[in-house]
């Protein structure tokens, strides 16, 4: 008879990963941004307060404005754009809301176009979220209406987690897969982890991996391996 295998392969399944308001981890880097998406709950009450119904988050990849884009989703049932079109202003006179990901890397924008989509965000009952990682006054646009426009609206950054911020992430991401490091290892990993949320859901993913496998306590040597495979710094 084969010898049976004594790890249990874990098989590569793949999990929703929600993004919603109840998951969210308030900190003193992202509490504004979540507070001012808060605020599109009334989006005339808004208007009154900010004149445009458009908030600009910037901040560098793996700061969280992903999640806080699906929790504006999650408000106003904004689409997605990634390449502005014609049915997008058409969708914009039906009071439709949008979340614009990558604004300062948007290829080909016609910009007039976008000053009448702009307006009609501007006129009817939608919403816009534009997320870059560059402020609005480093972003270069060839029409001076559409620059004074953006410049306009309501911003706010995004900072990369601190230490207390990001052990809380790396913490609920291993408790929501069934994994306990004690408070040693946890600091252990954020001192040598890129200081981003990717890099912690990565991680996450991977030790995750080995513990389906394994079916034991996680070690000191397995952790080593899991950075040291992810590229992070040591």
């Amino acid at each position: 008879m084969e010898k049976k295998l004594i790890k249990q392969l874990a098989l590569p399944l793949s999990f929703r990963n929600v993004k919603n308001h109840s998951n969210f981890i308030i900190n003193k880097v992202n509490e504004v941004a979540l507070s001012l998406i808060d605020e599109f709950k009334d989006i005339k009450k808004f208007k009154k307060k900010f004149d445009f119904p458009v908030l600009i988050l910037y901040g560098p990849s793996g700061s969280g404005k992903t999640h806080l884009a699906h929790i504006y989703k999650e408000i106003t049932d904004a689409k997605f754009i990634k390449k502005f079109s014609n049915e997008n202003l058409n969708q914009a006179k039906l009071g439709k809301s949008f979340i614009f990901d990558n604004f300062d890397k948007a290829e080909c924008l016609n910009e007039n176009l976008f000053i009448h989509f702009f307006n009609e965000i501007l006129f009817n009952l939608g919403s816009l979220l534009i997320i870059t990682s560059k402020p609005p006054n480093e972003i270069n646009f060839g029409l001076t209406d559409l620059e004074s426009r953006i410049r306009s609206c309501i911003s706010t950054k995004i900072e990369l987690p601190d230490d207390e911020f990001l052990f809380s992430i790396l913490v609920k991401e291993l408790s929501d897969k069934k994994i306990f490091l004690n408070d040693k290892l946890c600091l252990y990993i954020i001192k040598r982890i890129k200081r981003n949320y990717k890099s912690i859901s990565h991680f996450t993913q991977a030790l995750d991996i080995i513990s389906l496998e394994e079916k034991r306590k996680i070690t000191l040597k397995q952790i080593k391996e899991v950075l040291n495979s992810l590229e992070v710094k040591t």
